[in-house]
């Protein structure tokens, strides 16, 4: 399988082969034979390269192989928490999270944002977050970053658009007067606890299958995550209202 996904990227020699994948010639040698004979891999002039059929079977791995990756290692998060509030089209794309990194925070900080969370947002030009949980530690630092010119769009739930207007009127206040923050609230439950987008990042937190939830953040930093992410935020937004005051506008 390494030897094919390697392959895909172009024609390669023995050695090439060998450095790459850290692999003894006798130890190659012999699966390349097997490959060579089912028709996968060609021998021309020194160099190995997949065949038209080669070709055709090896996309068909890459998304499997890169799904399978992002499950494995994570399987355990994977496996206890709620993916199904992921829209079904976007679950076939999970290979697009890539290398994803667990983030929590100390034990000291439990109710605070995760350091690694919190220093990319604040080197973020910009925030997409779908929320479907409260934290006390965002109004004050999305404000912040809100007043030092960052664009930030804002989904969140009903329940927590109520608690920002009753507990935190003034915060909520300044984010309305502000050209830079839109605020939109999601009349249905979200399911998901957050998803955060930046420039730099995404961050995805989900609630655990019984619905609690954690202070965490599964974090990645590959462009195709974050698209990935945009488009989960964009899947929100087309059921959300606008909001440019307490009082609901019907979103265009």
């Amino acid at each position: 399988m390494d030897l094919l996904l390697l392959l895909i990227k172009g024609p390669m020699n023995i050695e090439e082969i060998k450095n790459t994948l850290n692999v003894t010639t006798s130890a190659m040698m012999t699966q390349i034979k097997v490959l060579i004979d089912q028709g996968l891999i060609i021998y021309d002039n020194d160099f190995y390269r997949l065949s038209l059929f080669g070709e055709v079977i090896v996309r068909k791995m890459v998304p499997l192989v890169n799904t399978l990756k992002v499950y494995s290692d994570n399987l355990e998060y994977w496996e206890n928490h709620k993916f199904n509030s992921i829209p079904t089209y976007l679950q076939d794309r999970v290979e697009e999270l890539g290398e994803c990194e667990l983030i929590e925070p100390d034990l000291n900080r439990m109710y605070e944002l995760p350091i690694k969370l919190e220093t990319n947002l604040e080197k973020a030009e910009y925030i997409l977050e779908v929320s479907a949980y409260f934290s006390p530690a965002y109004p004050s630092k999305y404000l912040e970053l809100a007043r030092k010119g960052v664009n930030i769009s804002l989904i969140i739930s009903a329940p927590v658009f109520e608690r920002l207007k009753n507990e935190y009127s003034s915060v909520l206040e300044e984010f309305f007067e502000a050209e830079n923050v839109d605020i939109y609230v999601h009349p249905d439950t979200i399911g998901l606890a957050s998803c955060i987008v930046t420039d730099k990042s995404l961050s995805i937190s989900l609630f655990f299958k019984n619905g609690m939830y954690h202070n965490h953040a599964m974090m990645s930093f590959n462009q195709k995550s974050l698209d990935w992410g945009k488009d989960l935020f964009e899947y929100f937004k087309s059921n959300s209202t606008f909001c440019k005051n307490s009082s609901f506008v019907e979103h265009a």
